[in-house]
């Protein structure tokens, strides 16, 4: 049985091997949370994050037949990078071309299909550690289906 995480670490490839979004978040593309940037050497300020947001499979004669999953991706960048909130227009613009309609290739799956379902609301967030600091954010929320 193929294993699932696979399906979250393609996407997460997918988004890291395109060289536009690395430009406008060059400190690269995450699960969940943000590490270090390789850029800055430091923490990042520049970053996509994707997150699984709800997965259900469907049965079909007692075995998984279908993963059907929802993520969230959406590029954060720090309010205080040059040309954040423009750069954040374009690196969702930028996810959504990368992913609606487009194929994501996983070994012991078949791709079923990749759409945006809804857009995130663009806004600005408060950082949880420092009210000063604020991030813009910019994605939507994809469905990924493959079947086995």
């Amino acid at each position: 049985m193929p294993d699932s995480s696979d399906i979250d670490n393609a996407l997460v490839a997918k988004l890291l091997a395109d060289a536009t979004l690395m430009l406008l978040t060059p400190d690269g593309v995450f699960l969940d949370e943000a590490g270090a940037s390789m850029v800055t050497g430091g923490n990042a300020t520049r970053f996509v994050i994707v997150s699984l947001v709800e997965e259900h499979d469907e049965a079909v004669f007692g075995r998984r037949a279908i993963e059907d999953a929802l993520y969230l991706v959406e590029a954060r960048l720090l309010s205080t990078t040059a040309g954040a909130t423009a750069n954040g227009k374009a690196a969702g613009a930028r996810i959504d071309a990368l992913l609606e309609d487009q194929p994501l290739t996983v070994a012991g799956y078949t791709w079923m299909t990749t759409h945006r379902e809804a857009r995130s609301t663009p806004r600005v967030e408060v950082d949880d550690a420092d009210p000063t600091i604020r991030w813009y954010r910019r994605g939507g929320h994809y469905r990924v289906q493959h079947s086995l």
